[in-house]
């Protein structure tokens, strides 16, 4: 048996009013379908409606999107989307009407808000279907609902004509007729051919429930099959503004967007015009959290702040750390430096680790941006790529938005999850537009630079830096911090002789006993200092129907149909 069931969604004509059956009834409905070479029906419906009580009108309800099993349509859209069909040209003669969209189809409300009608009255409904044949096994079909099963009152007679092209010869095995409760196989109706007209009536009360349904199986090739083009387009064109974001972006980065190939080097030292938070974010123009974080020991290196790591031993082994305001910043320090330390000290001399916890984040949180905008307002990159940077990023957000709108609005789900997951791909991939400038080359390749050396370098270059400038590994920590090579670095130290830092403090021993210094246990410490300090510095407050083919039809499972109710 073939299937086509009704494309549910919440609001599918769920509002017909059950206590309205009692204000009419219909002694009579007609319904006249012609079925055109160019694939069209003209339908006209003649509804006598006899109103028992004053109402204003009908409301006539048509479904228009229709899920369809993969034996009753040869379209390969319809197994993924709702076979829909497209109505136009709607008329109501002698009557006021509005035609209203409600969910997967429309409601054609008529008669005056400021008038009402008794007893019997004639409506004649016109409108023109597309889409509405089915293409299938060398068939086109015509499966149609006479009545609908969600009409509130009894219809008391349907009368039905229906015209095919002319030179169409069938035989009785071509069509049939069903009626009843949806999935009925009942015939409580009768059909006739002759020479390209089907006529026929119902034999029992419709309505409440009682559907008639017509199936007519025509010869493929005569009739034409609605417009793939079209169809392609209508499922499709939500993705249209998607596919325009995608290549504008790739366009433009393509011809603004592209950095200069540029020769590797190695650097001894980090840029000197740069901070480690500055050097972070510039490597690879993405925030995090290290970024930030390595401003401390930044600040510890310049004699800016001091840090003391206390261990407590016990059942629960637990770290207290402790910063110690040692100066105030120059008032020529970058911004993104200034915001960071006096967040971190708040007019405090001395600030524990604990009392920063689900209060920080705040600060953390700004100063990442101020580290972006430091460098995206430097000379770092060219002006006309930061442009069309924050250009491109409004635009996905703004086309991603009204695209999510129109996917809602249309009940194409699939369409705007796919939106939103590639706005926010692009969102985050957007860096790329950035294109460096002639200063950034040279100041990438030198960060660059330092973060290669910092894999490869050997022992004996690094003693030479060492004896060369003892503060060396203090001033270029926090850089290996940034690029998230802190324990690659430290290990490197291992066995050479060098001064502890001297902003850091803890009661856990940087000195062997010959008074050796010992790297591993430095090491060991400092980064279960930044991971403590990451995860509390960033911690924030909790806040509160079956398908089956073959053989034949059943009422109310075509195209078509629908119900209605007074009002």
């Amino acid at each position: 048996m073939r299937h086509i069931s009704f494309y549910v969604l919440i609001v599918l004509f769920s509002f017909v009013n059950s206590h309205a059956q009692e204000f009419y009834y219909i002694p009579n409905y007609r319904v006249e379908i012609k079925v055109l070479k160019d694939g069209s029906l003209d339908i006209t419906e003649t509804i006598q409606a006899q109103f028992t009580e004053p109402r204003h009108g009908l409301l006539v309800d048509k479904p228009l999107k229709y899920k369809v099993n993969t034996k009753t349509s040869g379209e390969w859209l319809d197994q993924f989307f709702p076979h829909e069909l497209f109505i136009e040209d709607v008329r109501v003669d002698q009557h006021n009407f509005e035609v209203q969209r409600m969910g997967t189809g429309i409601r054609i409300k008529i008669g005056d808000a400021d008038k009402f009608v008794e007893g019997t009255q004639v409506y004649k409904i016109q409108y023109k279907i597309w889409n509405g044949l089915l293409h299938n096994n060398g068939k086109t079909e015509l499966y149609w609902n006479l009545i609908g099963d969600h009409w509130n009152t009894e219809i008391r007679k349907l009368e039905f004509k229906i015209e095919i092209p002319k030179g169409i010869n069938l035989t009785s095995s071509d069509y049939e007729i069903r009626t009843g409760a949806y999935g009925s196989s009942e015939q409580a109706g009768v059909i006739n051919y002759n020479n390209g007209v089907f006529e026929g009536y119902s034999t029992e009360t419709l309505g409440n429930g009682k559907a008639m349904t017509v199936a007519i199986r025509m010869p493929e090739g005569i009739i034409q099959t609605y417009s793939k083009t079209n169809l392609w387009f209508y499922h499709f064109k939500y993705l249209l503004l998607p596919f325009m974001m995608l290549v504008s972006f790739f366009y433009a980065w393509w011809k603004h967007g592209r950095d200069t190939k540029l020769a590797d080097m190695v650097a001894y030292m980090p840029p000197k015009d740069m901070d480690s938070a500055l050097a972070g974010y510039a490597i690879d123009i993405r925030s995090d959290k290290r970024d930030a974080l390595s401003l401390i020991p930044y600040f510890g290196s310049l004699g800016y702040l001091k840090i003391e790591h206390i261990k407590k031993k016990g059942f629960f082994e637990e770290d207290q750390i402790t910063f110690i305001k040692l100066k105030s910043l120059p008032s020529n320090a970058a911004p993104h430096q200034r915001m960071f330390f006096e967040g971190l000290f708040a007019g405090r001399d001395r600030v524990s680790l604990e009392s920063l916890k689900d209060s920080f984040y705040v600060t953390l949180q700004n100063t990442l941006q101020s580290i972006k905008d430091s460098v995206l307002n430097s000379d770092y990159f060219t002006r006309k790529s930061v442009s069309i940077y924050w250009t491109a990023m409004w635009s996905i957000i703004l086309a991603a938005i009204l695209n999510a709108a129109f996917c809602f609005f249309a009940g194409r789900f699939v369409f705007l999850g796919f939106t939103i997951l590639l706005a926010v791909v692009l969102i985050l991939i957007a860096f790329i537009l950035l294109k460096r400038s002639q200063k950034g080359d040279e100041e990438f390749k030198e960060i660059k630079g330092f973060r290669k050396f910092i894999k490869l370098a050997e022992k004996s270059k690094l003693e030479f830096l060492i004896k060369e400038d003892p503060s060396y590994f203090d001033k270029t920590l926090p850089y290996a911090i940034a690029f998230n090579c802190v324990d690659e670095w430290c290990d490197k130290f291992n066995g050479i002789q060098m001064q502890a830092p001297t902003w850091y403090s803890s009661n856990v021993p940087f000195y062997n006993s010959s008074g050796v210094w010992n790297m591993s246990n430095f090491s060991e410490t400092m980064s279960s200092s930044l991971s403590e300090m990451r995860s509390v510095m960033s911690s924030q407050p909790s806040s509160s129907g079956s398908s089956s083919g073959g053989g034949g039809s059943f009422s109310g499972g075509g195209f078509g149909g629908g119900g209605g109710s007074s009002w």
